[in-house]
């Protein structure tokens, strides 16, 4: 690796307890993205030389983001062999759940600052970090020796990438590539990336299991008398079909069995039944039915 790592962590490491003193770390070549970082580390009160990951209970490790990610960092394990990389997977509330080392060493360095599945990595718990700072600012982030706020962290590298859902944008968690400095180059952020872009691709498999399922639950509905794609539903005025929109909001918005019956403006009345579905590991969604009399 190019003695560029050691030149910026020797300058940072000045420049980050200056910053520490009250000194504004402006203008000294520090990149703006990691002295927002230390800002917000600052106003979380954590401490440089005690910052800890704390152990978290009632992680679910079977999760969609977990089963989406071990397929994906299997496949990686040849990659990282025999080197001092690890890869780690954290959650959206910055719990680590998932780790692959290339070599025992790195195992063991890992194990000293918690980062392993079951322990806490926002920045209110370790400073800035490829995990907590991701999920601070919504975007990779890439974080080298000194500039990490935490003294145990600044003998790593490491680069974090968003894991969003590929239906509803939300993040859903943090792919990250750690290694020590002297082994950081330019890969680390191409294979951040692309393992990230690898679980969404598995996150998109399940998510068209789950509509699978709840367009089965729908189809099993579609006997007589009951709403199906070109039914009467089609013929209700707008208010009707507004009213009947709106229970069906309200009902999935419970996540549960329910029913509601809805006057229309014939006379008659729908009778909505709000159902869960379940795929084949997980909760799917909520299959909303309508049933209209005469129909």
């Amino acid at each position: 690796m190019s003695d560029i790592w050691d030149e910026r962590r020797g300058a940072t490491e000045e420049i980050v307890e200056r910053f520490l003193d009250g000194e504004e770390p402006t203008g000294n070549g520090v990149r703006v993205q990691i002295v927002h970082s230390w800002q917000r580390c600052q106003a979380t009160g954590v401490s440089p030389g005690i910052a800890h990951a704390p152990p978290l209970e009632d992680l679910d490790f079977e999760c969609g983001l977990v089963r989406a990610a071990r397929p994906v960092f299997e496949g990686l394990r040849t990659t990282i062999a025999d080197t001092p990389v690890c890869m780690l997977l954290g959650d959206a509330n910055g719990a680590m759940c998932l780790r692959d080392v290339g070599e025992p060493a790195m195992r063991r360095a890992m194990d000293e600052v918690g980062a392993a599945p079951g322990f806490g990595f926002t920045e209110a718990d370790m400073g800035n970090n490829a995990h907590g700072s991701v999920l601070a600012e919504r975007r990779t982030f890439l974080i080298s020796g000194s500039e990490h706020y935490a003294e145990v962290l600044r003998r790593f590298t490491a680069v974090g990438t968003p894991v969003r859902d590929p239906l509803s944008g939300r993040l859903n968690g943090v792919v990250c590539v750690v290694c020590p400095n002297e082994w950081a180059n330019a890969e680390m952020m191409a294979l951040a990336r692309r393992s990230a872009a690898a679980v969404e691709e598995q996150l998109i498999e399940m998510a068209t299991e789950r509509e699978r399922a709840l367009l089965a639950t729908f189809l099993q509905s579609a006997t007589p008398g009951n709403a199906t794609p070109g039914s009467p539903l089609r013929g209700l005025c707008r208010r009707d079909q507004l009213a009947l929109e709106d229970a069906a909001v309200n009902l999935i918005a419970e996540g549960r069995t329910a029913m509601r019956d809805v006057a229309l403006s014939d006379g008659r009345i729908a009778a909505l039944m709000a159902q869960p579905v379940t795929g084949s590991a997980e909760p799917a969604g909520i299959a909303v039915r309508v049933w209209l009399p005469g129909s």
